[in-house]
């Protein structure tokens, strides 16, 4: 007997009350995005333009319903869209706003029909990287990739399997009120703040605004809910049961032992010792481990089973992937970085066994910091004991590099879209460790992590 489908077209229109005849032509994969289409699947016409209030930093001029055709010859079953398009034979699901009534009208339908535990997720830093470790759970579905925002996270719940032991849902924010909004739609029965650190203080202004948008969260929780919060970090704004890890919590630490690039750690769990491994071991991603056996727990699962798996777990593009070129070690965690973020990989690096060569650091701006960012620079000099060498990049960053030592400053450059990755080929010799962190638009944009490799392999 075949698997069930995730929809069929007639569940769909039944879901957005579109009135009509359609056909039970099974969909298994929805998308917004023309070049993700394949056989089968649902189509989402998108404006390019956000409604319902959202911002975007990839608003578009053309909005979905302009690839029409091209979704269609893709192989799109049927497609969500404002109005009739010309030319286009497959059923039509016509709704007044695709994104409100069409995308998250789906996903409040996928909501109501699970009945398992649903685990949403936010924090400053290393969301995605928790949300990771929580889809290692048997049987789990997880946001692909980052889709945290007004159309990732319905995307998610549209996708997930009805049959999957738990959903995790990550969310993010470009402004005020949009986790709570996030959160009410998902209706999580556990919610994760991952941790609360100065990041976007350009928009929110304060660390206490920042808090307050992560505990906001807890608002699509129901009165049996969990809350699943770092030990530092306070939650007035919800009367209901809390979970805490790190530090002496509930979900903690109790030892670990390194073996090579791994940890092995043994944690207090629900009153017991549980053991798994970490692989590359370091601070963060152990807070970030303790933090989903925290929710697992919470969430009324076992976490034994989701222990087992931790050591499975590798580290996504951009974040920490380590690559090696002409004896040279490069970690790319060039996909972000601020303050909590760049702290982690800096005593990641540290805390990394080097046998012949040095522990370097490349280092870029932090972005969206508002007034306090040469502050926030300047601060991170403290956490430079144990870098060998560090290179500097961005206006910002000079704040930090007048503060380096001169037997350890490798040097400074203001633009990073100048800066010439032979440069830093140049400065680096066998045995060397470097790691490689800034905002997105400081490396990960402009691929430098790929060319410096490119330009190790030419040395001769």
């Amino acid at each position: 007997m075949s698997a069930r489908p995730l929809w069929t077209i007639a569940e769909i229109a039944q879901a957005l009350g579109v009135a009509g005849e359609y056909p039970d032509t099974p969909i298994d994969f929805i998308t917004q995005d023309s070049r993700l289409v394949k056989p089968g699947c649902l189509f989402v016409a998108l404006s390019g333009t956000p409604s319902g209030g959202f911002i975007s930093s990839f608003a578009s001029a053309r909005d979905g319903w302009e690839f029409a055709d091209k979704a269609e010859a893709a192989g799109a079953a049927a497609m969500i869209v404002p109005h009739r398009i010309a030319g286009v034979s497959v059923p039509q699901l016509v709704v007044e706003d695709t994104l409100i009534d069409g995308l998250w009208g789906l996903a409040r339908a996928a909501r109501a029909r699970f009945k398992g535990p649903v685990i949403g997720l936010t924090g400053s830093a290393g969301k995605t990287s928790t949300k990771e470790f929580l889809a290692a759970y048997p049987n789990a579905y997880a946001s692909p990739s980052s889709f945290n925002n007004f159309w990732g996270v319905p995307l998610t719940l549209c996708n997930a399997s009805p049959a999957a032991s738990v959903w995790v849902v990550e969310m993010g924010m470009n402004q005020t009120g949009e986790i709570a909004r996030l959160s009410e739609l998902t209706r999580p029965t556990v919610a994760l703040v991952v941790n609360v650190q100065p990041v976007h203080l350009e928009k929110l202004g304060s660390l206490e605004a920042i808090r307050r948008e992560k505990i906001s969260i807890a608002q699509g929780l129901p009165k049996d809910g969990v809350l699943v919060l770092p030990g530092d970090v306070e939650a007035p704004e919800w009367n209901g049961r809390v979970v805490r890890f790190g530090g002496g919590s509930d979900v903690r630490e109790l030892n670990h032992a390194a073996q090579g690039e791994s940890w092995n750690v043994t944690a207090q769990v629900n009153g017991g010792p549980i053991e798994f491994g970490l692989t590359p071991g370091a601070p963060h991603r152990l807070q970030n481990a303790l933090a989903a056996l925290a929710s697992i727990h919470a969430a009324g699962l076992e976490p034994a089973a989701l222990a087992t798996e931790l050591g499975h777990v590798g580290i996504m593009t951009g974040r920490g992937v380590e690559q090696a070129a002409h004896g040279v070690t490069v970690i790319d965690d060039s996909f972000n970085g601020n303050p909590a973020s760049m702290v982690a990989a800096l005593g990641s690096l540290k805390a990394r066994p080097v046998k012949t060569g040095r522990r370097i650091a490349v280092l870029g701006d932090m972005l969206e910091l508002g007034p306090d960012a040469p502050d926030y620079h300047e601060k991170l000099a403290t956490d430079l004991p144990g870098i060998d060498g560090i290179y500097c990049v961005g206006p910002l960053m000079r704040h930090l590099y007048d503060l380096v030592p001169a037997e350890r400053a490798l040097g400074w450059h203001e633009d990073p879209a100048t800066l010439d990755p032979q440069e830093i080929a140049a400065l680096l010799r066998d045995g060397d460790v470097v790691v490689v962190k800034g905002s997105k638009k400081m490396f990960w944009v402009n691929k430098f992590v790929p060319r410096l490799l490119a330009a190790l392999q030419a040395k001769a």
